[in-house]
């Protein structure tokens, strides 16, 4: 008999090395081969951003209710948030904001208008969460955050 037929005359066929780990595990119902990474749940950590921070050397104006601002540096900024620094005098947390954000790009004058959140309201500034947007501004704020 060759040794590398089985013993019902078919031909062995080599396991992976996934096939023995997962064998050699216990399987339950929360016990998966591989293992996968937990999920992080963003909406309950307002301090956490999906996207990437970047400084930015710009000011920004946060209008809210019937109050216009003045223009307020801009800590750093994501695609989905911000964290200007600005004297919160009646702002509060869940407060609905526009973000008005101006600067020039290759000689011409850019103004992105967003709709916010403000999720954390501190004596140092607020941390905005953006609400939806159109493709243009979706372009607008790819090139001013990482074509720089």
């Amino acid at each position: 008999m060759d040794r590398k037929s089985a013993q019902g005359g078919h031909a062995g066929v080599a396991l992976s090395d996934a096939v023995w780990i997962g064998r050699a595990l216990p399987q339950t119902a929360d016990q998966v081969w591989p293992p996968k990474a937990p999920l992080r749940d963003h909406s309950k950590d307002p301090h956490l951003r999906t996207s990437l921070r970047s400084e930015l050397p710009y000011e920004a104006v946060i209008n809210y209710g019937l109050t216009y601002s003045g223009a307020w540096r801009v800590r750093n900024m994501s695609m989905s948030g911000a964290f200007v620094e600005m004297e919160v005098r009646d702002l509060d947390e869940g407060a609905a904001v526009e973000f008005v954000l101006r600067y020039y790009a290759k000689g011409e004058p850019v103004e992105i208008r967003l709709p916010a959140t403000a999720i954390r309201v501190q004596e140092s500034g607020v941390a905005l969460k953006f609400g939806h947007y159109d493709d243009e501004t979706y372009t607008q704020l790819v090139n001013l955050l990482y074509t720089r």
